[in-house]
């Protein structure tokens, strides 16, 4: 995989701007070295499953708990998969975007990691799988679909997901057909990204548009004002 190192929202921006086609899909990741791996096939996870607790049956343990919840109920287990996704379960899929300012809020979010961050970018030649009429829990093959706008966390994100027939591997050891490269930015050049991203007005309530996020956002607001010089 080709990696490129950034010290400047010029430099991201140069890289992005020569894939900004719609076959380009966008991830971030807040430690660099974290494979493309969803958290289902990730060790801690694979280690607990077996025959009487599986993927499926955690999924259907969300389902029965978080009908309430729901305004939107969705149609078939794509559905099920992408809300819970979205809302922290662990599953198969892994999330990208369409918008490369989202990927590189998600690298540079966690202002506790030290960890050099990095934004991945995925060609995956604009062929998304069929998922009609198709058990997401027996496919024999990886790919990208287009989730239902069932919350506003998935429109907001402009998200796209990738599933995978094998969760314990990386993704990019599965997706033979789609080629993948990694923009690697330094912890030391974290700080200055995110007041630009600010600045474009990507914040934890532009992403998450909710109430939680919006008094993060405000509560940071307050104690980084007086350094920052941030303007709501």
């Amino acid at each position: 995989m080709q990696e490129q190192f950034i010290n400047s929202f010029e430099e991201f921006h140069s890289i992005v701007q020569a894939h900004s086609a719609t076959n380009f899909l966008f991830r971030g990741h807040a430690d660099s070295s974290w494979n493309l791996l969803p958290k289902a096939g990730r060790p801690d996870f694979t280690a607990c499953f077996n025959p009487s607790m599986t993927e499926q049956t955690i999924l259907n343990a969300w389902k029965r708990y978080s009908q309430h919840h729901l305004t939107i109920k969705p149609t078939d287990d794509w559905d099920w998969l992408t809300l819970a996704q979205h809302h922290g379960l662990s599953t198969r899929l892994l999330d990208w975007t369409r918008n490369p300012l989202v990927a590189l809020y998600f690298a540079i979010e966690d202002t506790k990691n030290i960890s050099d961050a990095c934004v991945y970018i995925m060609n995956f030649g604009n062929t998304p799988l069929n998922t009609e009429g198709i058990n997401p829990f027996s496919i024999d093959k990886s790919g990208i679909f287009f989730p239902k706008g069932l919350s506003a966390r998935v429109i907001n994100q402009r998200g796209v997901l990738s599933i995978s027939h094998k969760p314990n591997l990386p993704l990019e050891d599965i997706l033979p057909n789609c080629t993948f490269k990694k923009i690697i930015i330094k912890n030391k050049y974290k700080n200055s990204l995110r007041k630009i991203l600010e600045l474009y007005s990507i914040n934890e309530y532009s992403i998450y548009q909710d109430l939680d996020s919006l008094s993060k956002q405000l509560n940071r607001f307050v104690l980084e004002r007086n350094v920052d010089k941030i303007q709501i």
